[in-house]
């Protein structure tokens, strides 16, 4: 797995004790071992990966938005549930003390799903329930919470040019091109540059602070092509 910069926010052996006196038995050890190693963010531009929220759901309690007729969980374990992650479209990840998988609640439909957690990965389950949300593989990249933002327009059309200028003079770490964007990954910069396709002109640049040099060398190249 890539992973967009060095400047992480991780949980520590402490945090998940704290957490565990909270109603939490054990949490599961690919989650622990994910969030001691690379801590909260974003995996794949899709699935943010977070620290436990104990309340998050009590909220969607008196509702009953979902079906719990062959569920992983029963009715009265619903607000047992803690929430671990959720997609940037809004379904939730939890786990449950008495169930052995992550358990997604999701946006659009009724249906609670469970993902063993077997002798899996904490990404492999991710990218299980990203496959299963999205009917694709995600991308496989992780942001760590905290990056900077800067969002520029070109003068004209994004052309093919400017992009392989680009790539020739900031010799990225890790690539994603397609029809839509061209993400050009810089770790030096705790980030990456952002190529729109689908709307030809905007280009964003994501970056981390220890990567500020990087930063002003990437916003010059823009600016002195067109941008602002």
């Amino acid at each position: 797995m890539y992973c967009t910069s060095t400047q992480v926010r991780l949980l520590s052996d402490s945090d998940f004790i704290s957490f565990e006196q909270k109603g939490i038995s054990k949490f599961p050890q690919p989650y622990v071992d994910f969030m001691k190693t690379y801590g909260i963010g974003t995996y794949g531009g899709a699935i943010c990966i977070g620290g436990p929220d104990f309340d998050v759901l009590k909220d969607f309690a008196e509702y009953h938005f979902w079906k719990f007729k062959d569920a992983p969980i029963t009715e009265a374990q619903f607000c047992e549930c803690v929430v671990i992650g959720n997609s940037i479209d809004g379904d939730y990840i939890a786990i449950h003390s008495q169930v052995e998988g992550y358990i997604l609640f999701p946006r659009n439909s009724d249906i609670i799903k469970l993902f063993p957690y077997d002798e899996e990965s904490f990404v492999y389950s991710i990218n299980k329930i990203g496959k299963y949300l999205y009917d694709e593989e995600l991308e496989n990249y992780f942001e760590p919470v905290g990056a900077q933002s800067l969002f520029l327009h070109a003068s004209s059309e994004i052309t093919d040019a400017l992009i392989e200028e680009f790539k020739t003079v900031f010799k990225g770490d890790y690539l994603i091109e397609n029809e839509y964007i061209c993400d050009v990954f810089l770790r030096r910069m705790g980030g990456y540059v952002r190529f729109n396709l689908a709307l030809k002109s905007e280009i964003a640049v994501f970056y981390s602070d220890y990567g500020l040099a990087c930063f002003e060398k990437v916003k010059k190249f823009l600016i002195d092509n067109g941008c602002k």
